[in-house]
């Protein structure tokens, strides 16, 4: 099942059933293979079974990692590698972290890609 038809059948049981389907729900919540803490980031990426009930193969989906007031220095290193951003000093990543979870924090959700890339970009100049 292809993301596509993972989002039909979403929309189509959830019109069917009128009850919309929470994030967070296990198979067809667009969140449940979603991941926001540092720890466990390459175990998202690698080897799913260790954070994931189910592989997100079976269901046409990958694991995701997203950017937030959870996030440790191995979400941020794993952004700017899925991003094409190159790599950045320690010093630079314990910056960026900390805007990413002062971002988190303030928004009360997970920050965006450009919102990242504007982080990156601001980090990388000064």
């Amino acid at each position: 099942m292809n993301r596509n038809a993972l989002q039909c059948s979403q929309t189509i049981l959830s019109r069917l059933s009128n009850v919309p389907i929470a994030r967070n729900k296990p198979v067809l919540g667009s969140g449940n293979f979603i991941r926001e803490s540092g720890t466990g980031i390459q175990y998202v990426m690698n080897d799913p079974l260790v954070m994931f009930a189910t592989h997100p193969a079976l269901f046409g989906r990958a694991g995701e990692v997203v950017l937030g007031k959870k996030s440790g220095k191995a979400s941020i290193v794993y952004k700017m590698g899925e991003l094409g951003l190159g790599e950045i000093d320690y010093k630079q990543a314990a910056i960026i972290l900390k805007l990413v979870k002062q971002m988190g924090i303030e928004k009360r959700d997970t920050v965006l890609e450009k919102e990242f890339l504007a982080i990156v970009a601001e980090v990388l100049t000064v």
